[in-house]
């Protein structure tokens, strides 16, 4: 051990030090029993003070909904002793206080035509001090009103809308419309809320390669405030192999006056289309309506017409046809 450190533990022993350390303990410990003293004698005292009252509001009428928010706490003016109000504040540091709507307003909101409340927390405050402690005395409640606003619960019928997203093998295709279990869905809750709701729609289904029929159940979307009679749907994607076939349709001639005749050159068109195997047979020429419009003829110029293909059978996808316009000519009809 080297004489720095003999230096140090004799400055620890020196009398001085210790006589003044000594002296700053006393006047430590004095100062703390000075200070609990006078705690405990403020605690003894009479305040009057505000504390705040976390909430929750229960027993809401049960034929309608709240649509407004309603205040989280309340503030009370309260008159109580030191230790009292700190007893409680301990207590309910971490509570919400139940609120019961029905027993503040004497059930008087249960009745149905009533939209809007206004409960005076004045008209309570012998009743809410029940909810207190013996020992505190309720001064006031702030807010002084609290506003109940309410919206009729009502039921509605909507129309379901699938939400599917699919791609398929190749050589196969959707065989007619995407099918719902059941197609609308009973609607519950606020008319503010239900009169703007047109449909329902499912969550996305995603499927992807499709070479059978699938079936999947799916949630409806949920809408905040609404409740739904029904919670999922099943969603029936009815798939098919199909061929590419070919006919060969005649061109119809739109707004053709009596007196005239329109020779086309071409005078039909080869129209191919996909369809699925088990509606081969259901397909013919009538099905489909390719024409082409006199009013678009001119006497100068080009002498040709666009065609158009108006409608063909709607189990049938990926309709094309050629050519896409044909070369006319005008002839007046001959009256014998």
């Amino acid at each position: 051990m080297g004489i720095p450190d003999l230096q140090k533990i004799k400055e620890l022993f020196n009398t001085e030090k210790i006589a003044s350390n000594k002296k700053l303990l006393v006047y430590v410990f004095f100062v703390g029993i000075a200070t609990i003293f006078w705690f405990l004698n403020a605690l003894g005292k009479e305040y009057t003070t505000t504390v705040h009252y976390p909430v929750r509001y229960v027993n809401l009428p049960q034929n309608k909904v709240l649509t407004n928010k309603l205040p989280e706490k309340l503030a009370l003016k309260v008159n109580a002793y030191g230790f009292d109000l700190i007893r409680y504040k301990i207590s309910t540091a971490f509570l919400s206080n139940p609120f019961d709507v029905g027993f503040y307003t004497n059930n008087r909101i249960e009745n149905r035509t009533l939209q809007t409340y206004s409960l005076a927390t004045a008209q309570i405050m012998s009743r809410f001090e029940r909810d207190l402690s013996s020992n505190i005395k309720l001064v006031s409640i702030s807010p002084d009103t609290i506003r109940f606003e309410f919206s009729p619960i009502v039921e509605k019928k909507v129309p379901i809308k699938s939400n599917v997203s699919s791609t398929f093998e190749q050589q196969f295709m959707l065989d007619e419309a995407i099918s719902l279990e059941f197609d609308s869905v009973v609607v519950k809750g606020p008319s503010s809320i239900l009169d703007s709701i047109d449909f329902v729609e499912t969550e996305e289904l995603v499927l992807t390669n499709l070479h059978k029929t699938v079936k999947k159940k799916v949630s409806l979307k949920q809408i905040g405030g609404l409740e739904f009679d029904q919670r999922k749907v099943e969603i029936t994607v009815p798939v098919e192999q199909f061929t590419e076939e070919k006919v060969t349709v005649p061109i119809k001639v739109s707004n053709l006056p009596d007196s005239l005749l329109l020779r086309l050159f071409p005078g039909d068109v080869k129209v191919s289309y996909f369809v699925g195997f088990k509606k081969h047979d259901k397909v013919s020429v009538d099905l489909f309506d390719v024409r082409v419009d006199y009013n678009q003829t001119s006497d100068e110029g080009s002498n040709k017409l666009k065609i158009q293909l108006l409608s063909s059978p709607g189990f049938v996808t990926n309709v094309r046809f050629y050519p896409q316009e044909v070369t006319y000519l005008k002839e007046k009809k001959s009256f014998e």
